[in-house]
């Protein structure tokens, strides 16, 4: 079922996707890997680190922190419903890029593993992570593409909140434990209603 909250988009050229969650299904704990770090849960984990002012201890976060995306992505499985997505994205001529706060390290592991292809793909090397919009504005960049040709779907409240300052149309994925976002422009319930909801901009049946 679509539930739109705010605009809605009458073209689409490209589609913008967090990695985690959105694409693929890991087994990433935050928190485990926060303890490991600070020995407490610091949340979230990206802007505490990068708080830490020793260079050596903010090296070593890093390292811990990258350790476990690289294990995951190893692991990780494909969503469902993605590779027909990604079918009728490249039959369609429509561009594809990642906007992730992942090293771009684990995304390579990814990409390989399942044969992807992307138009664009921006970690946390590339720009100040999401909720910040610049990653989005990046990729939109490296896409060629204006915001308002851009999709950006993401399933954590990070993902809605940069998607709204980069003034795309921004997708909720739901999850049990984001539901809903003021920020989300349109909330789908999984891939499979996401590709119906690209079916209808591309007017296909």
């Amino acid at each position: 079922m679509l539930q739109f909250y705010k605009k809605k988009m009458d073209k689409i050229k490209g589609i913008l996707f967090d990695l985690d969650g959105v694409l693929v299904e890991n087994k990433l704990n935050f928190r485990k890997i926060s303890r490991e770090i600070f020995e407490e849960e610091r949340l979230p984990l990206l802007e505490n680190i990068f708080r830490i002012k020793n260079p050596l201890n903010k090296k070593r976060a890093y390292a811990i922190l990258e350790k476990h995306e690289t294990g995951a992505a190893t692991t990780c499985r494909l969503k469902e419903g993605v590779p027909q997505l990604f079918q009728l994205l490249n039959q369609h001529g429509i561009k594809k890029g990642i906007v992730t706060r992942n090293s771009r390290k684990s995304v390579d592991i990814i990409i390989k593993r399942f044969g992807l292809t992307f138009d664009a793909i921006v970690t946390r090397e590339d720009a100040p992570p999401k909720p910040a919009r610049d990653p989005i504005i990046l990729a939109c960049k490296k896409m060629e593409l204006s915001t308002n040709e851009i999709v950006f779907l993401g399933d954590y409240e990070f993902d809605m909140i940069a998607g709204r300052k980069a003034n795309v149309f921004t997708v909720l994925l739901k999850s049990h434990s984001q539901p809903y976002s003021q920020y989300a422009d349109l909330v789908v319930e999984s891939i499979a209603d996401f590709t119906h909801y690209v079916k209808d901009l591309l007017k296909i049946s």
